[in-house]
């Protein structure tokens, strides 16, 4: 005899497993995929004759503000860990900036920079939820500047930037920071107590991200308690883009492109905004194509565009290689 089935009963249906080493692929496939278009839109004589007039004191020149600007991370971290209480050495806080761009270069993704910091600042407060916290939201801070950054050069005059582009640069721009600032302030005036009682990994999972998300937001009200350290993480991350802007200035002046200030401007911003969508590896390609995209509108050659891009990529994972000894000496510290 077979029992009517109840209609509030749910069914549990199996569900399909993505492979893990599905998402890398489609990163390398994107990467892969937009290299692929330039250089076969790119004329390679034109980019080499550009090149011939990159000197090496050019060359060395953008290596350095780029070493800057990476000094200017370590600048923040102690900003940020200030915020929670935690102290170390100047030393301790360089060699887990420069270690954590260092393994980001050979790690798909931010996971190396934020993985080993999250492992480090979580021994230092004692709490991975409050550590997570903080990394994310200096991600976001990042990112929210970047889009501010390109929001004020969109509303610079700029003659070949069409109305309706300029519109939309500005209202997405606004309305994604809005939105940021609004949420992690919500998250802030959350607390998890109550509702969240029991076992079972389900409930451990959910409380542990919940956690996450809450100690994301509470990093405004710390904000706010310690202005001291909050002024100097702005500080530092305005000196940062200030340098990596400054770093494209000199390139394309030394290639003989004279481009207005907003238009560099929006063109480092939005490359680093879209280099931060993880649908590539380590944002390689997608962060070529948007240089040469967002130069392109101001009338620079897809072969000087892409140059650019070279370039200031060389630049930085050349000068990340300083970060080799931090990695090496905090893995045999990890191991002992």
């Amino acid at each position: 005899m077979v029992s009517a089935r109840d209609p509030h009963q749910r069914i549990d249906r199996p569900r399909i497993a993505v492979p893990r080493w599905l998402t890398p692929l489609l990163q390398v496939a994107v990467s892969a995929g937009l290299l692929a278009a330039l250089i076969a839109v790119v004329d390679w004589n034109r980019l080499r004759a550009a090149a011939d007039a990159l000197s090496l004191e050019t060359l060395i020149t953008v290596g350095i503000v780029f070493l800057a600007a990476q000094a200017s991370l370590v600048l923040r971290w102690r900003a940020l860990i200030d915020m929670l209480g935690v102290r170390e050495p100047w030393s301790r806080s360089w060699h887990s900036v420069f270690a954590g761009l260092f393994l980001s270069n050979f790690l798909p993704g931010t996971l190396g920079s934020d993985g080993l910091r999250v492992v480090l600042l979580t021994k230092s407060c004692g709490r991975a939820s409050i550590a997570i916290g903080a990394i994310a939201y200096e991600r976001l801070m990042q990112l929210a500047l970047y889009i501010l950054v390109v929001v004020a050069a969109a509303l610079a005059p700029m003659p070949w930037l069409e109305p309706w582009l300029r519109a939309l640069i500005v209202g997405i721009g606004s309305g994604a920071v809005l939105t940021i600032v609004f949420v992690l302030y919500w998250l802030g005036q959350r607390s998890m107590e109550g509702g969240l009682a029991g076992g079972g990994l389900v409930r451990a999972v959910w409380r542990l991200s919940a956690t996450i998300l809450v100690e994301t937001g509470r990093m405004q009200t710390r904000m706010r308690r310690h202005r001291r350290a909050a002024a100097g993480f702005w500080a530092a991350s305005l000196l940062y883009v200030g340098l990596v802007i400054a770093a494209w200035l000199i390139v394309l002046r030394a290639i003989g492109e004279p481009v207005a200030l907003a238009a560099i401007v929006l063109s480092a911003g939005g490359a680093a905004v879209a280099a931060a969508v993880p649908i590539s590896l380590n944002g390689i390609g997608i962060f070529e194509a948007t240089a040469v995209a967002l130069l392109g509108l101001s009338g620079v050659p897809a072969s000087h565009g892409f140059l650019v891009a070279l370039v200031l990529r060389a630049a930085v994972v050349a000068t990340t290689f300083l970060g080799l000894p931090g990695a090496v000496l905090l893995w045999r510290e990890r191991r002992s």
